[in-house]
């Protein structure tokens, strides 16, 4: 299978997936290298301790509490290893801070959720991409990357 059906055939891990109980940072590791290990092909650890400790001390997501990581925070860590591709860690924190502070945790994540997978499952399928229009799906997904990653730039500058 070729890694862009992979993507188009993923389902973000839902609220309830989510482990209920708080988990020690090595815990937290595994549990989401396997949730974005298909957005990292290639990778065998994207996501490492270091990284989490970072994240921490740049106040993108709040500290652990007794070594331990509750569900808030994981599904703040895997919102941020999702877009840390396409955003600042500064845009990163501004937007959980913006959109996972409006309401419940669980109905901003269900939105996140919901609009992930419905961009994964609108990917043209991989044959239209090579044999119809040679490279023009290509630039075209990559204009389109770059004029979304900076409406969202100005957006998040913008004070509410």
């Amino acid at each position: 299978m070729k890694a862009i059906e992979v993507l188009r055939a993923y389902r973000c891990p839902g609220y309830q997936d989510y482990p209920a109980i708080s988990l020690y940072k090595d815990q937290v590791v595994t549990f989401l290298n396997e949730a974005v290990a298909p957005f990292y092909p290639g990778e065998s650890s994207p996501v490492t301790a270091a990284m989490i400790n970072n994240y921490v001390k740049l106040k993108v997501i709040s500290p652990p509490v007794r070594k331990k990581y509750d569900r808030e925070q994981v599904v703040s860590l895997y919102v941020l290893f999702l877009l840390k591709q396409v955003l600042s860690m500064e845009e990163i924190r501004k937007l959980l801070q913006r959109e996972f502070a409006r309401q419940e945790l669980e109905v901003s994540y269900k939105y996140f959720k919901h609009g992930l997978e419905r961009a994964l499952s609108s990917l043209p399928s991989p044959a239209l991409m090579t044999e119809t229009q040679g490279e023009r799906p290509l630039l075209e997904a990559a204009i389109g990357s770059f004029v979304c990653r900076q409406c969202v730039s100005l957006l998040l500058r913008e004070e509410r």
